[in-house]
């Protein structure tokens, strides 16, 4: 064999040496594939906007907005759910709550109709005297509790009640029953004319009336204190 053809062999027995060792090396895995870059995180997604209603406290303006894009600095929120009290005793009207009613007086106002709270936060004393009285009047608990209830169970102590234009302008509270749920305002006793609670967030529907306050204590302990 001549030298030329010695090169050309030696050349030919390096070019599959290094074939088959590319392919054995594939074979064991030890080739890894191209490292891709990652792909760009994503914003976090928002959560699905609730409707709710801003109403300007200066300029007794009320606007749709939702739970997203929320009320401005100088808007207050109506919310986006019932009332329900906390833990801890206020000394005041909820001020959500207090809202709601501001916003729903405007609107009577401009339907031409007068509302004011007649009766809102009571204190637990002034709840305490107010049901004595009424046991006085008539002549047990059972039926004073139709119109008046315990302190530890009253929502005016809680500041989730209010009494409006007692014992005034029946009309003009007719207009609120009528149009309150708009606003998140309920009258909840069918003998109570006067009495709202914002059992429900704006724009749902209020729920049937009971026939009094009694009816509220049914399914409670007896010694409930703070259930309601």
């Amino acid at each position: 064999m001549s030298k030329e053809q010695s090169r050309i062999l030696l050349g030919v027995i390096a070019y599959l040496s290094l074939v088959f060792y590319v392919f054995g090396l594939a074979g064991t895995g030890s080739i890894q594939d191209p490292v891709l870059a990652p792909a760009p995180a994503l914003s976090p997604a928002l959560s699905p906007a609730t409707e709710i209603l801003c109403f300007n406290l200066e300029s007794k303006i009320l606007r749709e907005s939702d739970t997203n894009l929320g009320c401005s600095i100088d808007e207050a929120s109506l919310g986006d759910s019932p009332i329900n009290h906390g833990d801890i005793r206020p000394n005041v009207l909820n001020p959500v709550f207090e809202v709601r009613f501001l916003a729903a007086q405007e609107a009577a106002k401009a339907a031409g109709f007068e509302i004011r709270i007649t009766s809102g936060y009571r204190s637990q004393a002034l709840q305490e005297k107010l049901f004595a009285d009424a046991i006085k009047k008539y002549g047990s608990e059972e039926e004073a509790s139709k119109w008046v209830l315990p302190k530890d169970i009253s929502h005016h102590p809680w500041g989730t009640a209010i009494d409006v234009n007692y014992p005034g302008d029946k009309t003009a509270v007719k207009w609120l029953e009528d149009n309150g749920s708009l606003f998140g305002l309920c009258r909840v006793y069918e003998n109570e004319w006067w009495h709202f609670e914002p059992v429900i967030a704006p724009g749902d529907t209020c729920p049937a009336m009971m026939v009094n306050a009694l009816e509220s204590l049914e399914g409670l302990p007896t010694s409930a204190n703070d259930s309601n």
